[in-house]
């Protein structure tokens, strides 16, 4: 991320430019052919990619629209969007998507961008914004792949154990409550919930309401808990009531 950015010191604002004159050349139709070509290209390079996109053509068009949006807005406002790169990668870590995908997706869309611009400085413009995008999300992802979150990806308590006897003495709830990539983080725990991922979510609720203790002082997890959620008890009851 840092060699991307020193690469372009001084030269944003040509590029924001020439990015913004392209996406306001692109009516619908020419749209309608960016999203489709996104997808047939990244499905021939990578066909495991396919596993992940199952969503409806809508939800897919959505996807294409947004990334579209985002190259522009790394050079209109990139503090913000740094900020909703990050939430969105932690999002991701939840869908347990693989990181080698985003190399093939970013080329899908700088050929297919590639094809229709007029000047290379809007080609340029492009895959330099999307690039960014994409190590930001990739790094978020990996720092937010903890071995709890990889557990609860896989729905196993045995690993979800496993992965907290590794957590230092007084962290052991912080690590199933909270992991916090810049300033965006994420509950293990809620996703857990929200993901159907039981076996795992009733492993970490079985853990934080056990009292432990050394020499010096007891620990339990049900003050951090509630002091996470408030509304834990009700949100078990609505979106997991087995537990």
């Amino acid at each position: 991320v840092e060699r991307l950015l020193k690469a372009m010191l001084g030269r944003p604002k040509q590029l924001e430019h020439a990015l913004s004159e392209f996406l306001k050349a692109v009516d619908e139709n020419t749209m309608v052919t960016i999203r489709r070509e996104i997808y047939s290209k990244f499905f021939a390079m990578a066909p495991a990619g396919q596993d992940y996109f199952k969503q409806s053509t809508t939800r897919l068009h959505f996807i294409a629209d947004k990334l579209v949006a985002m190259t522009l807005d790394m050079y209109k406002d990139p503090k913000k969007l740094v900020e909703d790169i990050s939430a969105l990668g932690l999002r991701h870590v939840g869908y347990g998507i693989p990181t080698e995908l985003f190399g093939p997706f970013v080329t899908a869309c700088v050929q297919v961008v590639a094809d229709l611009a007029r000047e290379p400085m809007q080609e340029e413009a492009f895959r330099w914004s999307l690039g960014l995008v994409s190590r930001i999300l990739v790094r978020v992802i990996t720092e937010g792949s903890t071995i709890v979150m990889k557990a609860i990806n896989a729905n196993s308590a045995k690993m979800l154990k496993k992965a907290v006897d590794c957590a230092p003495r007084g962290k052991r709830a912080i690590w199933m409550l909270n992991v916090q990539v810049g300033t965006q983080s994420i509950s293990p725990f809620m996703l857990a919930i929200k993901n159907g991922s039981l076996e795992a979510a009733q492993a970490i609720l079985v853990d934080l309401l056990t009292i432990r203790a050394d020499r010096d002082r007891y620990y339990y997890g049900v003050d951090m808990l509630f002091q996470r959620h408030p509304d834990v008890v009700r949100r078990i009851c609505l979106d997991a009531p087995p537990l």
